[in-house]
């Protein structure tokens, strides 16, 4: 019972903290990044990028997103896609919805969530893993929240810091970072490195 009522509180307090941080972005202009996400390096560590097919309208509207990239990343044998949409002036509870909620579909079943470290410029950071199976084949995803300021794994964790930086009249702006490969082995480690690139290269984005 206490924990239901903590979770119950603490609900509340990220809602409550959402309306008071929408009404202080009506007044805030939106937040733009120092460098286009299309900047974002081709070549990434050995991995060598292609551009995929713009989103279909349908899905770029209900993504919600100022900016999106979608990438198809390849060095030697392995395939990655490295997805990244960018919010100027997020509003919680409206974007940033967490990809676990998406990403199940086709037939495919999550089996695995649980986070996993990661090296940065300013040491280890925890991001999610993501396992997913069909068919006799598992896919691995690596996604986290990107601010300015953070690299945040928890869905709850980024709104809550959506809330703290806008009425601190900080930058709200926030973006979800997805890594995807076929999940055989040794996939985690090659997936850990492209998001490490991926990581610092977004925080250069915004000029960090």
């Amino acid at each position: 019972m206490m924990i239901q009522d903590w979770r119950w509180w603490a609900t509340c307090a990220v809602l409550a903290g959402s309306l008071v941080a929408t009404r202080s972005k009506e007044l805030s202009p939106p937040g733009s990044l120092a460098r286009p996400l299309s900047e974002i390096p081709l070549e990434l560590g050995g991995w060598m990028g292609t551009e995929d097919p713009p989103l279909r309208q349908q899905i770029a509207e209900s993504l919600g997103a100022t900016a999106y990239l979608s990438r198809t990343y390849r060095r030697g044998a392995r395939i990655a896609n490295l997805f990244i949409a960018y919010y100027a002036n997020p509003r919680a509870g409206e974007t940033m919805h967490s990809p676990k909620h998406c990403l199940p579909g086709g037939g495919w079943e999550p089996i695995e969530l649980k986070t996993v470290e990661v090296s940065s410029e300013n040491g280890p950071v925890e991001i999610n893993q993501y396992v997913l199976y069909r068919a006799g084949e598992q896919s691995l995803v690596l996604y986290w929240y990107q601010t300015p300021q953070r690299v945040i794994a928890s869905e709850y964790l980024s709104k809550a810091y959506l809330i703290w930086d806008t009425l601190r009249r900080r930058s709200p702006a926030s973006a979800i970072v997805r890594v995807s490969l076929a999940g055989t082995p040794g996939a985690l480690e090659d997936g850990l490195e492209l998001a490490a690139h991926a990581m610092r290269e977004l925080a250069r984005c915004y000029g960090r």
